[in-house]
């Protein structure tokens, strides 16, 4: 059985990332604000997947995907 690549755990990491964030942000725009405790939760499982990214190595690969990604957002914006 082969492993996943560290690029893929690190894709998967920061996908996950993504939606907690925006759940929280979703939470944030609903008609009452989120419980202290869901919001705890949410930071909790960010805090994980921050500790996963180092105790797994994938750092390298962690930067190089959210750089891409932050150049992608740069570039949208340019053309709105």
């Amino acid at each position: 059985m082969s492993h996943p690549h560290p690029q893929d755990i690190a894709n998967l990491i920061l996908h996950l990332q993504t939606e907690l964030a925006l759940l929280e942000q979703a939470l944030h725009q609903g008609e009452s604000p989120p419980s202290p405790e869901v919001l705890a939760h949410l930071r909790r499982c960010q805090g994980s997947l921050r500790q996963a990214i180092q105790s797994m190595d994938l750092q390298e690969w962690y930067q190089e995907l959210t750089q891409g990604m932050r150049d992608q957002l740069g570039r949208l914006e340019e053309w709105l």
